[in-house]
This record gives C-alpha cells, structure tokens and sequence, in this order.
C-alpha cells in the first residue's frame, strides 16, 4: 500500500504544471554568468502583471528599498540578477498553488502564514550568519510545498496527518508520522517538485533536507537554517496561541538546536537563540503588512 501511496505522488508530481516559461527562462538566465540585464529585461517586460508585481516588492521597504524603482530595467541595475529571480520565485510559486480547493477540515490560510513566518525567521538568522537574507527568506517561505501536493494528491491520508498532528506537543515532529501513512515525507516531495521545476540548488537543499539534516551537505547552511525556523517559527505559533510561552521549552529544545547548529559550523549558544528568537518577534511585528505582497491580490 506504502508503494501505491509513493506511485501516486510520484505521478500526480510529474502531472503537476511547470512554472510559467517566465519563471524558468529567469532562472535559467540568473544563472548564467554571461547573462546581461538586457537579457533578463525581455523576458520579464512582456509580462505585465509579473512586471507590476515585481516593482511593487522591489520598492517595499521588506526587500530593502533605499530609493524609488522606476522601472523594470532600473530594478534589475539596483537589485542584481540574485535578488530578481529571488522576487520572481517569491511571486510566482505560491501562484500555483493559490487556487487549491478550500477544506474545512483544514485552515490553509494558517499553511500560508506559517509558511510566511518561517520565512521571516530564516531571513533573521541569515542576517545574524552574514548571509544572503532574501534568499534564505525564499527557501523558508517555500520550505514546506511538498504538504500541498499530499494535499491535493491524497487528501484522506493529509487529513489522516493533520489529525496526528492535534496530539503532538511539538508539531514540528509530525513529518516523523509521514513516513508511515503516505510513505515519503513533505520535505521529499517537496524537492522533488522544485527538481522538476529546476530551482537553483540552494533552494533544492533547503527544502528537501529541512527535517533530514544528517543527510544533507553540511557545506550549506540552507537545511538547518530552514530547520531552526521552522522550529522557531512553531514556537512562536505555541506561544500566541494556547500553549502560551512554555519556559520549559527551551530546556528542551535549545540544547537540540544548538547541536544542530554546531554540526553545520555555526557556534551559537543559549543566549544567542534567545536573541535570535527576540528579533524574530519583533520581525513578525514589523513585516506583518508584507505579507500581502505575496500572497494579497
């Protein structure tokens, strides 16, 4: 049954569409070290709506807006090629997956904001890492797609999930159940979409490894710096909702944490997550308006 289960998700992966020819011709030109401004400009100007969407998030204050964009050419000239297939990613994926059908067993407005803050906290330790804060931001927002295709792929097992998920005390862990109920985990899906898609490596890394990191290139930060937002991310949703804040938690938790980021090279210890965890909050509070820019009208 386990192999029925991983045949129809392979399959309905393989059926689901490419990314507009946009999308992949920006990441394919980003990519490429001869690529000019110009050529990046072509495809993207075409596209209209693309094109207001992406001066929108280049003037937002999120994305680090110091001066007006006037225009598609001046976007690209002031961002840089990383920083525009960052926006176009950031606009388009989620576009693909806006029209699911609405359950009631399942709030998917809470997929979105999780998805939102986990963001947020990866774009925060990226910063403290001296790292490349958008990008981390991307691979947290999109950290956890391969949860919507079980979702529309076999939704009596995603609900089977969701149902496991109301007994644990750390959500987080509930990708430990995946295994056995629909035989692959969301993070593995999860990459196998993006491969399709042909994302860059980082973003392939980042979530196809987030809740598998001994197997993951610890070369890369991206797996544990999404690992530890999520978390993050979970624990700021226990403490806003009934659970409040537990100091307990951080007994528990942030000796694991800790482990998990000395094994990637990154020395921290107790004070600097409660640091961290700090300008997270106020990350929340300051960014919560930007949330429309990707997933407003």
């Amino acid at each position: 049954m386990g192999l029925d289960k991983i045949s129809i998700l392979i399959s309905k992966i393989n059926s689901i569409p490419t990314l507009p020819t946009v999308a992949c011709e920006v990441i394919n030109i980003t990519a490429n070290p001869y690529s000019t401004a110009d050529d990046l400009t072509k495809v993207i100007a075409p596209d209209i709506s693309l094109t207001t969407k992406l001066l929108k998030m280049a003037n937002s204050p999120f994305f680090g807006a110091i001066r007006r964009v006037t225009s598609l050419q001046h976007a690209i000239t002031v961002l840089g090629f990383k920083e525009v297939r960052n926006l176009v990613i950031s606009a388009v994926v989620f576009e693909s997956f806006m029209k699911i059908e609405k359950k009631e067993k399942y709030d998917i407005g809470k997929f979105w904001e999780h998805s939102f803050i986990c963001g947020l906290a990866a774009k925060v330790i990226a910063i403290e890492l001296k790292s490349a804060a958008n990008e981390f931001f991307v691979a947290g927002l999109i950290h956890d797609i391969g949860k919507l295709v079980v979702y529309i792929t076999l939704p009596h097992e995603f609900f089977k999930l969701v149902e496991t998920v109301k007994s644990l005390k750390w959500k987080f862990m509930a990708f430990e159940s995946e295994k056995s109920i629909i035989g692959m985990t969301h993070d593995e899906v999860g990459m196998r979409l993006l491969k399709k898609w042909m994302f860059p490596e980082s973003l392939l890394s980042a979530v196809g490894f987030h809740h598998r990191l001994q197997e993951a290139d610890q070369k890369s930060l991206f797996p544990v710096v999404v690992n530890i937002a999520d978390i993050f991310a979970h624990l700021y949703e226990m403490k806003t909702g009934a659970g409040g804040d537990d100091p307990a938690k951080k007994e528990i938790l942030y000796p694991e944490i800790i482990k998990r980021a000395h094994a990637f090279g990154i020395e921290w210890a107790a004070s600097d997550l409660d640091r961290l965890q700090q300008a997270f909050a106020e990350s929340i509070e300051k960014e919560a308006a930007a949330f429309n820019l990707f997933f407003g009208n």
